[in-house]
């Protein structure tokens, strides 16, 4: 009897011990899992927030580049001063709205609300697709130009002058839809980057040859040799888009002032080189 009750008591002590065992071990393991959870949601609190959304297109509908080719009447805010060029948040520097030498390439943009402040319409026998309009002094120096090549047998018109952010987003935007990223970014400029925004960069024509099919003509080789005279320079001229970020346009001028645009012409550099160095 007292063996039998010995028995008994070893097999009870020994059932008992796997059980403690078990417990403890499950104790242990929920410990662990407790560490690694706290741990890993320090980490993730420590971390970079994701990354915003991108900033989606211009809110106005997109147009061919045909039809944006040609320049609404000016309806933007007034323009505001910007102080001396400072970097952007997208890594560009904004240059003051308003300098006619304000250098305008894909590294220098001017601000979204930026308009100038005396944009005059041209005739409309010099206006093609639409209502053109430039700054007073440019203007001035266009109507010169035209006459003196008028004079020489050439009849030039404007098929694109002043454009707005808005618009210049249109613009880019549809060469992207048309022709894809790559090819836009050679041939349009981003909203802000357009020197078309100025308001003193004006796409000439002639007989109804515009852009592409204005290259190689006679009025073409005519606005190459004498542009500079009144104040004009082509901003991006053959063999030098390494230089400019544009390939070649014969038919985009800008105007510069005629002592900046003889300093141009004699030190052989693009436009945007001069702008920079000044």
């Amino acid at each position: 009897m007292r063996r039998a009750r010995a028995v008994g008591e070893r097999r009870e002590a020994f059932n008992w011990q796997p059980v403690f065992i078990a417990s403890v071990v499950a104790v242990m393991l929920s410990i662990v899992i407790l560490v690694t959870v706290a741990a890993d949601g320090a980490s993730r609190g420590n971390g970079s927030p994701p990354p915003a959304e991108p900033a989606g297109p211009a809110t106005e509908p997109a147009t061919t580049p045909a039809a944006a080719w040609s320049s609404p009447t000016p309806t933007e805010p007034p323009a505001r001063q910007t102080p001396s060029p400072t970097p952007n948040a997208d890594g560009a520097i904004v240059v003051a709205c308003g300098d006619i030498l304000a250098p305008l390439d894909k590294q220098h943009r001017l601000p979204a609300d930026c308009e100038p402040p005396d944009l005059e319409r041209l005739p409309a026998e010099i206006s093609f697709g639409g209502a053109q309009y430039l700054r007073r002094e440019a203007l001035d120096a266009l109507l010169e130009l035209f006459d003196a090549a008028r004079r020489d047998g050439y009849s030039l018109a404007v098929n694109s002058s002043y454009r707005s952010y808005a618009t210049q987003a249109q613009t880019y935007n549809s060469w992207v839809q048309l022709y894809g990223q790559e090819y836009a970014d050679r041939t349009s400029a981003r909203p802000g980057h357009s020197e078309h925004q100025l308001g003193t960069t004006a796409d000439v024509g002639a007989r109804g040859l515009f852009l592409e099919n204005f290259a190689g003509t006679p009025e073409a080789a005519w606005l190459q040799e004498n542009a500079w005279k009144f104040g004009f320079i082509i901003s991006y001229p053959a063999g030098k888009e390494h230089i400019t970020g544009y390939a070649y346009e014969p038919w985009h001028i800008r105007y510069v002032g005629r002592d900046v645009a003889a300093e141009v012409h004699r030190s052989g550099l693009t436009l945007r080189e001069y702008l920079l160095q000044r």
